[in-house]
């Protein structure tokens, strides 16, 4: 577990990442952001529909439900529905669909509630919903491997329900959330009004406004939490909701969130953090599979630490230092880095030390003819393109996943929720990406929401966060989400607020039974404060 703290020279590299962050064109940016895409290009194609469907669908639907944990009972009502969202700009509306859970016999109006989303952008929040915070979860090996179909849901001993209530929330078009059609389409106005950073942020705080409204929440103790590009939705309606729509929040909880992108493509040789930033996650991954030479009998938290050392100085001096090819100190350089990588010397000196998450996971177990997930690096399965030199379009840590989760949450929805529509549940959508406005407000830069967190965080001493990443997650290194915290010039009396915890786990960190219980225990007592403590009755 790592806390974070103020490095030495922190101004100083700020600065100095300032002026190397990179300045392209909105093309070159979202032909990026498409390699980048965080899910779309490791996941099965999925069928998917128009955004204007129309379905009929059940109204809202309330269901009463009892879990069983150890020897207790939590006694919860779900809802299940839509909400009819407008943006004020634009006009455009969409239904979003929504999943609830209130717990009973406790004063709604004063526990925590927390709307949860997930990221892609085109992930619906199934994800998180049935992998780790619901009621209920697909039913995984300890390791995270998943069990011959067909899918099954089993009780959740770890739901947040325990301690807030849970407000899912599908973006538009994920889930069953749609855009609603329009008569006719204004001159130079967007095809997809909800498809940009922005709208998409917009749409969202409009969604928990309306929803806090209509069910007297107002006065609840309120949190967010996000995966992925929804922890970078997260970062930013931090600072968004309570200044433009009245929202007060207590705390936030980003899962392998993507803050800054220029950390994140690795595909750049002018930004040399991101490559910096996947050395750890590369060494964690090599010494899981016994790859890591030197690393044997070391835990994790060793291993990385070491790689984040090595990284931070040595190899970024070499990728600075413009050194001759073949030189003898850029040599032992690359030699050090292949040892901590577990990769042969020859592929870190083509790569002039800057390996892509893809050739590592190529190449890491290219001996015993296997791959390892980009996602999840600690997952492993014949390579089914074993002729090929590039990474297979399809990553075994998620491809695996989704069939499970689409079958068990269709299952779940209409037989325990039910909940009935004709709707296809968009668990990704691949043509929200594909259409993704990254330039929303006419800024050419990589996005990115660090300062945002920052303001976030100045403005509200109160606020707590909890950064949570996996040491296998390779799409989103946890060492990119340090590196940014390190150097956002907080205030030293903000830094008991937020906490970077890393687990034994992969990108979704919560399909290994040890993270997940450890994630619980780290959020319930971020959440701890906000919890009112129990009622008790005064005999008469």
């Amino acid at each position: 577990m790592i806390t974070m703290r103020r490095p030495p020279s922190a101004q100083s590299s700020h600065r100095m990442l300032t002026r190397a962050a990179p300045l392209i064109s909105p093309r070159r940016f979202s032909a990026a952001a498409v390699a980048c895409a965080l899910v779309f290009c490791c996941v099965p194609a999925l069928p998917q529909s128009a955004t204007a469907e129309v379905a009929t669908a059940t109204p809202t639907v309330e269901t009463a439900h009892r879990l069983v944990i150890g020897d207790s009972e939590l006694e919860y009502t779900a809802t299940a529905g839509t909400l009819l969202v407008r943006l004020e700009k634009t006009g455009a509306a969409a239904t979003m669909f929504y999943i609830s859970y209130r717990k009973e016999g406790e004063d709604a109006a004063k526990r925590p509630i927390t709307f949860v989303f997930n990221g892609g952008p085109g992930a619906s929040a199934a994800w998180l919903h049935l992998g780790a915070l619901g009621p209920q979860r697909v039913a995984l090996g300890d390791d995270g491997t998943v069990p011959p179909a067909p899918a099954r849901l089993v009780d959740n001993a770890q739901t947040w329900l325990r301690f807030t209530d849970l407000v899912f929330i599908d973006p538009v078009g994920t889930g069953y959330s749609r855009e609603q059609p329009r008569e006719q389409q204004a001159s130079g106005q967007a095809k997809h009004p909800f498809w940009g950073i922005e709208s998409d942020m917009n749409s969202l705080a409009e969604f928990m406004r309306l929803y806090l409204a209509r069910n007297n929440r107002w006065e609840s103790p309120k949190f967010l939490a996000g995966e992925s590009y929804g922890g970078f939705r997260v970062a930013a309606l931090v600072e968004t909701l309570p200044a433009q729509f009245g929202i007060d929040l207590s705390g936030a909880v980003l899962i392998s969130p993507v803050i800054e992108y220029t950390l994140n493509l690795g595909n750049d040789y002018l930004s040399l953090m991101s490559w910096v930033a996947l050395v750890p996650s590369f060494a964690a991954t090599a010494s899981h599979h016994g790859k890591s030479r030197g690393a044997a009998g070391r835990d994790l938290n060793e291993v990385t630490e070491q790689a984040e050392a090595f990284s931070r100085r040595e190899l970024l001096l070499a990728l600075t230092s413009g050194a001759p090819r073949g030189s003898a100190d850029e040599g032992q350089v690359f030699a050090r880095l292949a040892e901590i990588t577990g990769l042969p010397v020859r592929v870190v000196e083509r790569q002039r030390g800057r390996v892509p998450a893809e050739i590592f996971a190529k190449r890491l177990l290219e001996d015993s003819g296997r791959i390892v997930g980009i996602f999840d690096g600690s997952v492993s399965s014949p390579d089914p393109e074993p002729l090929s030199l590039a990474y297979p379009p399809r990553d075994p840590s998620v491809y695996t996943l989704a069939g499970p989760i689409v079958s068990a949450f269709n299952g779940y929805v209409r037989g325990t929720l039910n909940y009935r529509t004709d709707l296809r549940y968009e668990l990704i959508n691949t043509d929200v990406l594909r259409a993704w406005n990254w330039t929303e407000g006419g800024s050419p830069e990589l996005p990115g929401v660090g300062q945002r967190l920052r303001n976030a965080l100045s403005l509200n001493p109160e606020l707590k966060v909890l950064i949570a990443h996996g040491y296998f997650d390779l799409a989103t290194p946890y060492f990119a989400s340090k590196y940014v915290m390190e150097r956002l010039e907080l205030d030293e009396a903000m830094f008991p607020n937020v906490h970077l915890r890393v687990y034994p786990g992969g990108h979704m960190l919560y399909t290994h039974t040890d993270a997940r219980e450890q994630l619980y225990l780290d959020v319930e007592a971020l959440y701890r404060p906000a919890v009112p403590p129990p009622v008790t009755t005064q005999p008469r």
